[in-house]
């Protein structure tokens, strides 16, 4: 498994190779990310919600991202009590905490590990925690940046976020069975360079400095550790195994989302802190699943 995580992490030094030697910058990173959030990804989750098998029992999937971010909500709002940050870094600590980034981490790793079926299962586990994502998540920022939360305001994320309605799409295709030919391959032809993308993107964003390293390898460590532990907690409580418990364990030990950068630049929270603590927990977690995905197949 070592050797399929390895790639992944050689295309990320490559975008930080071209960023550092000046021919790619932050302007052609935020072209990547409205590829990315507008077109690819949203290929990506339509193609394989409208081509997997879908069966009841999958509801599991978005039940156990769902107790499993309630589970970090309740944890991470513990650990930041006694720490006494000032608001701006502890509406960072939260959101990150709290959030998981599936598109450009977890979905390259699962459609690696186990192909278009493995990918459909993450998807359907995202879907839970997306939502919560652009609406607690989202509320908790609002709130540490002392900004005003409005239903309206809320609903517009959603309606905004091409994903959201890629899922929606997706499941729309598969219930009626349609899958025209012309669509499929557009889909293809996007899907195909998701990959490659979304890793260039990380290695392009990668900031760290190297006295905070010690600080923030904890922190990922422990973000990865307390979402496998209720990762495994849920998968014994719903009787879930092979592809099921693979993608809510690599899910619920995700890295903290992309977006939460977005929504601590929105709300004046702690960037550097939320750029630091992804930009180590990504290769964190991709470590991890690299010692664990081996026993976690179907």
């Amino acid at each position: 498994m070592l050797l399929k995580i390895l790639p992944l992490l050689l295309v990320c030094v490559l975008g930080f190779g071209l960023r550092r030697a000046g021919l790619l910058g932050p302007r052609d990173a935020q072209t990547l990310g409205t590829l990315l959030s507008y077109l690819t990804l949203p290929a990506v989750v339509l193609r394989a919600l409208a081509t997997v098998t879908l069966t009841p029992d999958l509801v599991y999937l978005p039940l156990s991202a769902l107790v499993v971010v309630v589970g970090l909500t309740l944890i991470g709002a513990l650990i930041l009590k006694p720490l006494a940050w000032e608001r701006p870094q502890a509406g960072a600590w939260m959101i990150t905490f709290l959030s998981f980034e599936g598109g450009a981490v977890g979905y390259p790793t699962m459609l690696l590990a186990f192909g278009e079926e493995g990918l459909s299962r993450l998807v359907l586990f995202d879907l839970a925690q997306a939502v919560y994502l652009l609406t607690v998540v989202y509320g908790i920022a609002t709130w540490f940046g002392s900004a005003e939360i409005t239903v309206g305001r809320v609903s517009l994320k959603l309606v905004k976020t091409p994903f959201f309605w890629a899922i929606w799409v997706g499941l729309g295709l598969n219930f009626l069975g349609w899958q025209p030919p012309p669509l499929m391959a557009l889909l293809d032809i996007l899907a195909n360079s998701f990959v490659f993308l979304v890793l260039v993107l990380l290695g392009l964003e990668f900031h760290l400095h190297i006295a905070s390293v010690g600080r923030f390898l904890a922190l990922a460590l422990l973000k990865v550790g307390v979402g496998l532990g209720l990762g495994w907690g849920v998968s014994a409580l719903f009787g879930l195994t092979g592809l099921e418990r693979a993608a809510v364990l690599v899910g619920a030990a995700l890295p903290p989302s992309m977006l939460s950068l977005l929504f601590a630049q929105e709300n004046q929270l702690d960037t550097r802190f939320v750029m630091s603590f992804i930009s180590v927990a990504v290769p964190v977690y991709w470590l991890v699943m690299a010692l664990i995905l081996p026993a976690l197949g179907p």
